[in-house]
């Protein structure tokens, strides 16, 4: 009698095929024998649920066996089945997509890409460096010396780790760049895909080594440069250099210096707009007048306009950060603050003591 694979999985008849994946799920996660390590209950189980899956999965299969209850599909005379292959998953069209899902991204884990996962035959050859600026370096532009290690093209082989350059196809690989490996136990057997440890993804090896970078393509070196800072960097800005990265494979990558602008407890930076404190006094307040206004080794003269109150933003268009990406500057605002002294000559409280005799139009303060 052929087994009823509807109560295999627990599902009625006229289930949808979204409920029989979904069932199929969560008993392949139940069951499954890294779970059960050493349970042949579970691993007989996990073999049901998986054989039923697949005919049930499968409008065709699904078809023929509900209208004969055959477990055996070929052609129409019922020889050539196929049965089920233990030895082998990869008859499973969605299997990958299950299995990333449930065990999150396949078996094996790694770097490998799991259960008939991807493989990456070209590492990340870019180097990441950190440089720090002053907000005066961003404002001015700069160079600065930075130190870093490398591995750089063999200059010998030109990067092919070959005496001559002459390669020959990877035994392990056969010039594919990438190994199939058997994992599992018993009955479950599956097929992971990883970058082929001998030639490293290249599908080639060196038919002599090169005695220098002993067959790597690269050798160590400590690389001392000058970056240069443009005007107007701000945290972030990534500069790059080219041809200074990691080699591999005769390639070479780039280097990205990643700039950091210190702050500055005396200027705030929004964008490119640059903001300053200026104290001034009462009379200059209510008054008028010109002041200075020091930036960096810069000093810009700001007008004053009577009768100024604490906190008023002036701006000086222009004075600001270079624009990074386009031409001009951004404005430098200044923010007025009250000086008020605290010691007083006889003639200052003297005039002070006139002035409080003034009357004084006072006006509403909104809070």
């Amino acid at each position: 009698m052929a087994t009823d694979y509807y109560s295999v999985l627990g599902v009625d008849r006229n289930a949808s095929q979204d409920e029989i994946r979904a069932k199929f799920r969560e008993l392949a996660k139940k069951y499954h024998p890294d779970v059960n390590a050493g349970s042949k209950e579970a691993e007989q189980k996990f073999k049901e649920v998986a054989e039923a899956y697949e005919v049930l999965s499968d409008p065709q299969k699904r078809q023929q066996y509900d209208a004969t209850g055959s477990t055996t599909f070929g052609d129409a005379s019922g020889s050539g089945g196929s049965g089920f292959n233990w030895e082998d998953f990869s008859h499973f069209d969605d299997i990958n997509d299950i299995f990333s899902k449930i065990f999150g991204g396949g078996f094996g884990g790694g770097n490998t890409g799991g259960f008939y996962g991807g493989y990456d035959t070209q590492p990340d050859l870019d180097i990441y460096i950190k440089v720090n600026v002053t907000m005066e370096d961003a404002y001015y532009g700069a160079s600065k010396p930075v130190k870093f290690k490398r591995n750089a093209m063999c200059e010998t082989c030109n990067g092919t780790g070959a005496e001559g350059g002459v390669l020959v196809t990877c035994p392990t690989c056969h010039g594919t760049g990438k190994e199939r490996i058997s994992r599992g136990q018993g009955f479950f057997n599956f097929v992971q895909v990883i970058v082929c440890r001998t030639c490293n993804g290249r599908g080639k090896i060196p038919k002599t080594p090169c005695k220098v970078c002993n067959g790597k393509g690269y050798i160590p070196k400590m690389e001392n440069i000058s970056i240069t800072i443009p005007k107007g960097v701000d945290t972030n800005t990534r500069l790059r250099t080219q041809k200074l990265g990691n080699s591999f494979g005769g390639v070479t990558g780039d280097l990205y210096a990643v700039v950091y602008v210190q702050q500055n407890p005396n200027i705030k930076r929004t964008g490119d707009n640059l903001y300053v404190k200026e104290a001034i006094d009462f009379p200059t307040a209510a008054l008028g007048g010109t002041v200075q206004i020091p930036l960096f080794k810069e000093k810009f003269n700001l007008t004053i306009p009577a009768g100024s109150q604490p906190d008023d933003v002036l701006r000086i268009k222009g004075a600001g950060m270079p624009r990074l990406t386009s031409h001009g500057s951004g404005d430098l605002l200044v923010v007025l603050k009250l000086q008020v002294p605290k010691h007083l000559s006889s003639r200052e409280k003297e005039l002070i003591e006139e002035l409080k005799g003034e009357p004084v139009k006072k006006s509403w303060f909104h809070i």
